[in-house]
């Protein structure tokens, strides 16, 4: 299933209420947590990302791969999805798109367009949207290939943000995006 709610389950989320007609079954596993922590972070084998929240905004963790996007016959076949979404709200909501990946870095950077273009209607309404992309090999040299240069141009344009590709563990403070 690929929840169609999702810009109406973020603007309740910031706003401290829950959605109350979520058609998601799998809803449970969406939303990993919403508050102002001032850590955020989501990691799977041994890969992180931490989003250090300085100014204490309201961030809300999705888990978009399982949770927001789970794998059934409603899903085509080889949807690419990113593993996360962090909302930081604010008077202009921010999103950083995050792909946790072993070594295949093409696949981390197809897998963030492809989030970006199912929910383009959604991450369109975001003052800003990052990608990250966690790897656990060391980051070959991407800048020419056209996963990087085409989602670059699609993130920096269209979104007013950037791409950053780090190996195993990225620490990265809100102000600092």
């Amino acid at each position: 299933m690929i929840c169609r709610k999702l810009e109406e389950c973020i603007n309740e989320e910031l706003r401290n209420n829950s959605l109350e007609k979520c058609d998601n079954k799998n809803r449970m596993n969406c939303i990993e947590s919403s508050d102002r922590r001032s850590a955020v972070k989501c990691e799977e084998n041994k890969k992180r990302y931490v989003l250090e929240n300085t100014k204490r905004n309201h961030v809300i963790l999705y888990k978009m791969d399982g949770g927001i996007i789970e794998e059934d016959k409603s899903v085509p076949l080889n949807t690419s999805k990113c593993d996360y979404l962090f909302v930081i709200g604010d008077t202009s909501p921010i999103a950083v798109i995050t792909e946790l990946k072993g070594v295949n870095v093409s696949k981390a950077l197809i897998q963030l367009k492809g989030t970006l273009l199912l929910y383009k209607k959604v991450f369109c309404k975001f003052g800003h949207v990052y990608a990250r992309a966690i790897v656990t090999s060391s980051t070959p040299n991407l800048k020419a290939s056209p996963e990087y240069v085409n989602l670059e141009r699609m993130i920096r344009k269209d979104y007013k943000g950037n791409i950053k590709i780090v190996e195993k563990q990225f620490n990265e403070k809100d102000i600092e995006l």
